[in-house]
């Protein structure tokens, strides 16, 4: 057995690059469009960005008809990827009422105390509530033990059956629930964790529905995300799928087999904002980046800790510990654990690259973002942006491709317009999430109602 897996591991050593790019194009291909066209697509026929290697006018104004052809139709019924199939409203618990978080940090005397010193409005207090949203393994956990240091409550993950959160597709609705947890129960700080079903209205749309919340979230580099995630199978093997082991040839192939759990895929960022149930295509990379539009703070780890320490603490005057500290140091922080990639074949490495190329798109996009927001705000000590894009960046770290970057294809405020979701397409996505009946969203995951599987049709 030892020789056998010693003659496997030599085979796929010595794999060759011709061999791994067909690989990659007949196993990739169906998933992912190697040539450029899964990822961002100007449907206006401009601003492209450098994953799609330009497209043709004539295509993009097709492709812009389709766009709005498919968000408004006749019966203002909203398109497929919109959709989640079987998914009616799950059946709420008689006794459906709030039921306080784990981690609060309130007492029963300090909730009495809070009573009667709470707001009524969000028109009458300075404070705001922080809404944020926790894409697994970017930096939540940390964020979340911020707010727990100064918040009266705080959810680490808001729980639908706790009536925390997730109450109602109706967005004015669903605000005045995490309003009203805060007037009763001082919950301050609200972390939704779960994959967001397509038409769920997140961050909320309408100045009324978001009055009072600060919309905040967080997200890494695509491939030290699943690094983090690759460590984590290795330190937990019981949460690895069936046939892991941790290693990432083993994950990587395992994946691909089926076992797509909506905390086991690729690309979890995107899919997550979008509610991806399968194939990733340009519509749900626009989707999540209409989505990271909405969010008052978009955070990623070469800004986190002057997005912290200028902005959220300021937010609510939160001073002190560790957390609020101008002294803290600013720039990413890296880790000085073992990579797990550091002993895998370069080719699986770049495999992994390219699979997560919806990913880095949305990243490079929410760098730009953040690097916008914070500069809006006035923060002056920001942390240099790398303008390589990280996809390509990343290629040339793990492999020996060596690419250059065109000027207008940099990540920079100057390019943002070559990264932005079309306009017409972010428009009809609003009219969608601001229009939602009020209906008890099926969700699963942590702390839902919903049972079963729907977010894949591979098991």
């Amino acid at each position: 057995m030892a020789a056998a897996a010693a003659a496997n591991k030599s085979l796929w050593t010595k794999v060759s690059i011709s061999i791994v790019s067909t690989l990659i194009g007949i196993c990739l291909g169906a998933q992912f469009n190697i040539l450029g066209s899964l990822l961002h697509i100007n449907f206006e026929g401009r601003g492209d960005s450098y994953l799609d290697g330009g497209i043709p006018d004539y295509i993009a104004e097709q492709r812009e008809k389709l766009i709005v052809d498919t968000t408004t139709t006749a019966s203002n019924e909203p398109p497929s990827y919109l959709k989640w199939q079987d998914t009616p409203p799950p059946e709420t618990p008689s006794n459906w009422t709030f039921i306080k978080p784990q981690y609060c940090n309130m007492c029963d005397t300090c909730h009495q105390k809070w009573l009667q010193s709470a707001p009524t409005s969000m028109k009458n207090t300075t404070e705001k509530i922080i809404v944020h949203y926790h894409l697994q393994h970017n930096a939540g956990t940390n964020f979340f033990a911020l707010a727990h240091a100064f918040t009266p409550c705080a959810t680490r993950a808001c729980w639908q059956i706790h009536k925390h959160c997730l109450i109602s597709y109706n967005e004015q609705v669903e605000a005045d629930n995490i309003r009203d947890n805060y007037y009763q129960h001082g919950v301050q700080y609200v972390s939704y964790e779960n994959m967001l079903p397509p038409r769920f209205p997140l961050p909320f749309v309408s100045e009324s529905a978001r009055e009072g919340l600060f919309f905040t979230t967080i997200m890494r580099d695509p491939m030290k995300r699943l690094i983090t995630w690759l460590r984590q199978l290795q330190k937990y093997p019981s949460m690895a799928p069936k046939k892991d082991v941790g290693a990432p040839p083993d994950f990587f192939w395992s994946e691909m087999e089926g076992n797509r759990g909506v905390y086991k895929r690729e690309n979890l960022n995107v899919r997550w904002l979008s509610g991806t149930l399968d194939d990733v295509t340009p519509d749900h990379v626009n989707i999540a980046k209409c989505r990271l539009q909405l969010f008052d703070l978009v955070i990623v780890d070469t800004t986190y800790d002057a997005a912290v320490n200028d902005v959220v603490c300021p937010l609510n005057n939160w001073q002190g510990s560790t957390f609020c500290n101008s002294t803290n140091s600013r720039g990413e922080h890296k880790s000085k654990k073992i990579n797990p990639f550091n002993e895998t074949d370069s080719h699986f490495v770049g495999a992994w690259i390219e699979r997560l190329r919806p990913s880095f798109e949305l990243y490079d996009y929410a760098r730009i973002l953040s690097y916008a927001q914070l500069k809006e705000r006035g923060v002056k000590d920001i942390p240099e942006m790398s303008e390589i894009p990280s996809y390509i960046d990343t290629l040339g770290r793990y492999t020996d491709l060596k690419l250059n970057t065109p000027k207008e294809s940099l990540v920079s405020l100057k390019n943002i317009d070559r990264f932005h979701p079309p306009n017409v397409f972010c428009d009809s996505l609003k009219k969608v999430w601001v229009s939602n009946a009020d209906e008890v969203p099926y969700v699963n995951g942590i702390g839902t109602i919903g049972k079963g599987r729907i977010y894949t049709s591979h098991g």
